[in-house]
């Protein structure tokens, strides 16, 4: 059966639409989605030191098309970019590190980890209410936040992948409850 070119590309759109998920994808370094801080993980033996990153943040987002879009790459950007600048230039720390002996006194922060001391101002700070502050734990704690502000039922999923440099991230998936399936 011969089908014209215009028919044809209608007949596989509509079959693509039914058979395949659709997407939309920002990437943290090109679309400017970094922020720089410092951190550690107790008892590594390299990472246990402060240390810093400039961490950029890529997003998948897997849902039905709305009208034109699956969500706007604008309202996507600026969750974003939100998150990353609470973190930007803190020192980031994991309130729920059980390792970590946490005290805050009169604007300072002190953190005991074994033998070291830390105090810090409490503004130079972001505590996270995460285990860790590994790549893994950001990425979930940046899936978490995103699908909150985003809220919307036509989405399936939240991809992140947090970078701690070039070529060098965690990644995780994030599916929505409340709406598409």
């Amino acid at each position: 059966m011969q089908v014209t070119g215009i028919a044809l590309s209608t007949k596989i759109i509509k079959s693509c639409a039914q058979k395949t998920a659709m997407f939309i994808e920002l990437d943290g370094w090109q679309a400017k989605l970094r922020f720089s801080a410092c951190h550690f993980i107790p008892g590594h033996p390299k990472c246990g030191r402060l240390h810093g990153h400039t961490y950029a943040v890529s997003v998948r987002i897997e849902g039905e098309q709305n009208g034109e879009f699956i969500l706007d790459f604008e309202k996507v950007k600026g969750a974003v970019m939100g998150i990353c600048e609470e973190l930007d230039h803190r020192v980031i720390i994991a309130e729920n590190d059980t390792r970590l002996h946490i005290a805050r006194k009169g604007g300072s922060v002190e953190i005991l980890v074994g033998k070291k001391r830390y105090v810090l101002p409490e503004e130079d700070i972001a505590f996270l209410p995460v285990a860790s502050v590994s790549a893994e734990d950001l990425c979930s704690y940046f899936a978490g936040r995103l699908m909150e502000a985003i809220a919307a039922d036509n989405i399936r999923c939240v991809h992140v992948r947090v970078d701690e440099g070039i070529g060098q991230g965690a990644g995780c998936s994030l599916r929505n409850g409340r709406g598409a399936a």
